[in-house]
C-alpha cells in the first residue's frame, strides 16, 4: 500500500510524517510488515546540474518542472516498492495539482505529460490531504522566514493551490480517471489547525490497519475460490 501525504505548503506534512512513523512502526513491525519512506521532492546530490542551478532559477516554472521530475525519479528508483507500506510526503499528485490544466491541456493530457516526466514513482493508493485556514498558513510562513519559495507564501497562492487540489480530486473520482489509473484513490482530509498530529496519526493508523485487514480478507477469498474451482 502506498500512502501520500499531500497539501498546501505549511499544512504540516513533514510534522505529520515524523509523528506518524513511530505510531506505524509500533503497530506494523510486530506483525512483520515492512515500511518504506519516500521523499520525492527532497534535493538530489548537488553534483546534478539541475540541483546546482536552483537558486538562479527557483522562480522559473519550466526549470522547476524538470527539477522536481528529476528528484521524483531519483528517490522513487531508490525506494523499496515491495514493502508492505510505502509512505511519502508529497507524490506525483503534487506535480499534477501545481500545474492543473497546465497550458490549456485537458486533465488527461496534463496527467499524461506529468506521468511521462515522473515515470518511476507509483500512483498512491491513499492520500492524506492536509489543510488549514488561510490566516494560520500565513502565520506559519511568517515564522519560517525562508528566503526561497516566497512566491508560494501569499494568500493568492493559497487560494489558487487549494482550488487546484479540489479540482484534481474531483477528477480522480471520475470513472474515466479510475479506468485510466487502474484503481480508485481513497482521500482522507484533515484540518491541522483543529486536529493535532497525534490525533490524525491514530486515525491514519486505524485506516491503514483496516486496509490491510481488507486485503488479507480478499486474499483468503481468492485462495478458497481457486481451491474450489
Amino acid at each position: 500500500m502506498y500512502i501520500a501525504i499531500e497539501g498546501i505548503k505549511g499544512t504540516g506534512k513533514s510534522t505529520l510524517l515524523k509523528t506518524l512513523l513511530p505510531v506505524l512502526k509500533a503497530r506494523l513491525e510486530p506483525k512483520q510488515q515492512r515500511i518504506a519512506i519516500l521523499h520525492p521532492t527532497k534535493p538530489i546530490p548537488e553534483d546534478h546540474y539541475l540541483e546546482r542551478e536552483f537558486y538562479q532559477h527557483q522562480n522559473n516554472d519550466d526549470y522547476l518542472r524538470l527539477l522536481y521530475a528529476a528528484r521524483s525519479n531519483y528517490h522513487a528508483s531508490r525506494t523499496d516498492w515491495n514493502a508492505n507500506l510505502i509512505i511519502s510526503d508529497r507524490s506525483i499528485l503534487t506535480s499534477v495539482a501545481v500545474r492543473w490544466q497546465y497550458a490549456n491541456l485537458s486533465p488527461v493530457e496534463h496527467y499524461d505529460q506529468v506521468r511521462a516526466q515522473e515515470n518511476v514513482i507509483a500512483i498512491p493508493d491513499l492520500v492524506i490531504q492536509l489543510d488549514a485556514p488561510d490566516a494560520t498558513l500565513l502565520e506559519r510562513y511568517a515564522k519560517r522566514n525562508r528566503k526561497y519559495g516566497q512566491h508560494e507564501e501569499t494568500l493568492d497562492s493559497i487560494v489558487s493551490m487549494r482550488s487546484r487540489y479540489t479540482q484534481l480530486y474531483k477528477w480522480l473520482q471520475t470513472e474515466q480517471t479510475i479506468l485510466l489509473l487502474g484503481k480508485s484513490i481513497s482521500i482522507h482530509s484533515y484540518d491541522t489547525a483543529k486536529l493535532n498530529a497525534h490525533i490524525i496519526c491514530q486515525d491514519i493508523a486505524d485506516v491503514i490497519e483496516q486496509n490491510f485487514a481488507n486485503i488479507n480478507s480478499e486474499s483468503l477469498v481468492k485462495k478458497s475460490y481457486s481451491l474450489v474451482h
